[in-house]
């Protein structure tokens, strides 16, 4: 194989790997800052040979693929530096320079992976934390649900009792006032009256007579009637 294919290839192994560390590293970010339990949103990872992303929530998994791209991507270098060991063929400037860019390359990446590692680890350790700290408040409160139910109930009750004895004593009041409006009216039709009274002299005696006269008529009106009746009776009686 010539420099120029295992370079391709070393250079291959580079993106897979940085594409890993990538999807790594957004794993552990959404792990921090994600407030529920990890594995219940899915992370997204680039596969190794297609480049397509797919969901991955076992971080696992990722570590072990990156840890066999840092392998790789070492033993590509150790099989690329190779060329550079020909006596006839002195290696270039360029060449020792892709070969030292390599190496660096692989110190940061190796430096990067440990350290978003021990991120992913630390938040994780958060989230089982967080986790049990969520279930005890939720037993706590499962616990206590029916003692604080029954007492929301029978304030819900008192709430009920007070509004009813606030409508019944509206009523009473609305009724209280609607008898003194009437009474009031009544005294004031009663003074009227008797300050008419007053002021037209014998009316009293008037209406009297006038009641007089109506019974009189009355007692007439039947007495003939009656006489009508006996009449027409006899004639009856006679035929």
């Amino acid at each position: 194989m010539s420099w120029e294919a295992e370079s391709r290839r070393v250079r291959q192994v580079q993106q897979r790997l940085d594409a890993k560390l990538t999807a790594y590293s957004q794993l552990a970010s959404d792990a921090a800052s994600s407030s529920s339990p990890f594995g219940a949103a899915p992370s997204v990872a680039v596969d190794m040979n297609s480049g397509a992303t797919s969901s991955t929530p076992d971080p696992g998994s990722l570590e072990a693929e990156i840890q066999a791209l840092l392998m790789q991507y070492a033993e590509s270098q150790a099989e690329l530096s190779t060329f550079l060991n020909d006596p006839a063929l002195p290696p270039t400037q360029t060449q020792l320079h892709t070969i030292q860019r390599h190496r660096e390359l692989l110190m940061e990446l190796e430096r990067d992976f440990f350290r978003t590692k021990t991120n992913l680890l630390h938040a994780l350790s958060r989230k089982q934390l967080l986790g049990h700290v969520k279930e005890d408040i939720n037993a706590y409160r499962a616990q206590h649900a029916s003692e604080t139910q029954a007492y929301l109930d029978e304030r819900e009750r008192l709430d009920r009792s007070q509004r009813m004895m606030d409508e019944t004593l509206d009523q009473a009041f609305a009724t209280q006032s609607d008898f003194r409006a009437q009474r009031a009216q009544l005294q004031n039709t009663l003074q009227r009256m008797t300050h008419a009274a007053a002021q037209i002299p014998g009316l009293n005696s008037i209406i009297t007579l006038i009641t007089r006269r109506r019974r009189r008529d009355t007692v007439i009106l039947a007495v003939l009637i009656g006489v009508c009746v006996v009449i027409l009776l006899l004639v009856g009686t006679r035929r």
